[in-house]
């Protein structure tokens, strides 16, 4: 019997009881509706979970710190840590505490009389994942008295026009940004006195106030603007970021030129590291701390946070399960009704010559498409109960604007992190493959009562 023969044959079966067929792929859909459901809450809890701690910071960077006046950062340290199996990079990491004033403009009109300094590794900006939204990153190639730096997004609105009377001397970007200013959003916001990237900042360490304090002057040439990310520091929103060998000759001169005397000028305040996986994270931090140094990182979060993830995801593909297996059982009644009703049919193919494969076949055939239709109708229904999940939990339905914005319509099905239902490529598939294969795992029991019928007892049956 050829393939084509044996396909005609389950398609008549299938019709012969529209019914009973209906019913059972009614089954099947529900069955497969609630594990698809089910699974895509669970995946849409663990992207939000993900989202959240992206922004806490990257899941895969640890934070070190030196370990009091015992274990300091140093480049000795930077090297170790380097040699530890999975870290792909090292970004030590120095601040500057002195006081600091930056001027710019004509005779040093703007000037912001405070100002975080960073140093770190031209090459971590890179490794690091550092926006760059405006310029270039540090080429490490500072000339004299002129050094190169990267200022945080907001660094030139910190400066205050010195020919202006006090209160209107500065400009209030939180306004803008927070929409505190009169109804004025971050799109009205004006430029601010000068450009970092169009003009030479000048760099004065020291109180020149002060009689005991001697200071330095440097010029600051901003090659870049970074984008502000308050989980790479505070210098990313208002400070200046120079490459760390800069930041440590300058250190250096000024402690010289004021007789200062420091251990801490030889280390680093603080470091990152980089770590190839996030799995490896715990790992590598261990042995961090066996060098005698301080760490931080999300792993301590994560770790809690995905295991309840997985254990809520657990849960909810069982309850899809569930609903499945009562499918299953659905099919297998079918199929063994189909039997009893049909045993002249199997007598008479058997008596004809009828391989026994071939009856076995045509009834998981039947069993198989009962269970690929099912799947793919709930596959379908499960995609459209999901668009309306997270059209209702978004608050578009309610508030009229699914019928006016599709760009924001389009992101709530598709785009956003805070998702409550996610079904991925994969997971619509793979119920697909297994509704056929319940399917068929349905069918193999009753298939097998058929073929061990007897061809003289079925043509006699009534």
């Amino acid at each position: 019997m050829k393939i084509h023969d044996l396909f005609n044959m389950c398609i008549h079966n299938l019709l012969r009881h529209k019914s009973r067929t209906i019913l059972t792929i009614l089954g099947v859909i529900i069955g497969c509706c609630s594990v698809v459901i089910m699974i895509s809450f669970g995946i849409g809890m663990k992207i939000s979970q993900e989202s959240m701690l992206a922004e806490m910071g990257d899941l895969q960077v640890i934070d070190i710190y030196n370990s009091g006046n015992k274990i300091k950062i140093t480049d000795s340290i930077v090297e170790n840590i380097k040699n530890i199996p999975n870290v792909i990079s090292v970004n030590p990491c120095k601040s500057f505490s002195p006081a600091t004033k930056i001027s710019a403009g004509p005779n040093n009109r703007y000037q912001a009389n405070w100002t975080s300094i960073l140093g770190l590794k031209p090459e971590a900006i890179e490794d690091f994942n550092y926006e760059i939204i405006e310029g270039t990153g540090l080429s490490g190639k500072s000339t004299g008295n002129t050094l190169e730096a990267l200022a945080g997004e907001y660094f030139a609105y910190t400066l205050n026009d010195t020919q202006k009377p006090e209160g209107y001397n500065y400009i209030d970007y939180w306004s803008y940004l927070y929409g505190d200013n009169d109804g004025a959003d971050e799109s009205e916001m004006p430029d601010p006195y000068v450009k970092p990237l169009d003009n030479t900042f000048e760099l004065t360490v020291g109180n020149a106030d002060s009689t005991n304090e001697k200071t330095i002057t440097k010029k600051i040439k901003i090659v870049g603007v970074l984008k502000q990310d308050y989980s790479k520091g505070y210098e990313t929103a208002e400070g200046l970021i120079l490459n760390v060998k800069d930041l440590q000759k300058l250190e250096d001169e000024y402690n010289r030129l004021n007789n200062i005397v420091s251990r801490e000028s030889q280390s680093y305040s603080n470091g990152q590291v980089k770590v190839s996986d996030i799995k490896k994270v715990a790992e590598v931090e261990k042995q961090i701390q066996e060098l005698g140094l301080s760490t931080s990182s999300l792993e301590s979060i994560r770790e809690p946070l995905e295991k309840e993830v997985r254990q809520k995801q657990l849960m909810f593909a069982g309850l899809g399960i569930v609903s499945l297996f009562v499918a299953a059982l659905g099919i297998m009644n079918t199929m063994f009704m189909a039997i009893s009703e049909r045993k002249k049919e199997i007598g008479l193919m058997k008596a004809l010559g009828c391989p026994v494969n071939a009856v076995r076949a045509m009834f998981l055939m039947e069993a198989g498409s009962i269970g690929f239709i099912g799947g793919i109708l709930g596959a379908i229904i499960s995609l459209l109960v999901s668009c309306g999940i997270n059209i209702v939990s978004s608050g578009m339905l309610s508030s009229g604007e699914i019928f006016s914005d599709i760009s924001s319509l389009i992101s709530v099905l598709f785009v956003n992190t805070d998702r409550v239902s996610v079904i991925p490529v994969w997971l619509t598939l793979s119920a697909i493959i297994f509704s056929v294969f319940v399917g068929v795992l349905s069918g193999y029991w009753p298939a097998n009562s058929a073929v061990k019928i007897s061809a003289l007892d079925a043509i006699r049956s009534e």
